[in-house]
């Protein structure tokens, strides 16, 4: 066997065996996308069955932050001011208050409490302030970007900035 030295075909060998995985029972072998190695299965969309903004109308989801706002009599009352409740506390000064459903940011008036996600090719922030009694539910169909302007522009309008 001529050419390329042992060293670099065993090299050869064991990257290439890396650039297929198993997926599924199947045991078929999947090969990755421009030779990188397969990272795993494809997306599986599983984990965002709880995006409930893009299965729902925009008029359920007010209708939702409208029960934040005032809720109903008990029991739903009980468990939508549950939500309220802080469950941990970061950043300097220990601003940035998280409770059970939703971020909790101080506003002169009090506290303004939102959530955004982005399940892919959607975007929703849902927000409220009880103190003005203003809620927010913002809606786009496009990807998600880090510092994209939907979230920024969605948050300013709750916050009134």
């Amino acid at each position: 066997m001529g050419g390329a030295p042992r060293r670099t075909r065993a090299a050869s060998a064991r990257a290439q065996r890396h650039r297929y995985a198993r997926a599924g029972a199947g045991g078929r072998r999947r090969r990755a996308p421009r030779g990188r190695p397969y990272a795993g299965p494809a997306f599986d969309a599983g984990g965002f069955r709880a995006a409930g903004a893009v299965r729902a109308t925009p008029r359920d989801l007010l209708t939702f932050l409208e029960a934040h706002l005032a809720p109903p009599p008990e029991p739903l009352a009980g468990a939508l001011l549950s939500m309220h409740t802080p469950v941990l506390r970061r950043g300097l000064d220990r601003r940035h208050v998280h409770t059970v459903g939703w971020f909790r940011h101080p506003t002169d008036g009090g506290s303004m409490y939102f959530h955004s996600g982005a399940p892919p090719g959607q975007q929703a922030f849902l927000g409220f302030r009880p103190d003005t009694g203003t809620a927010v539910a913002a809606l786009c169909t496009r990807r998600f970007r880090a510092h994209g302007p939907f979230v920024a522009a969605a948050y300013a309008l709750l916050a009134e900035q």
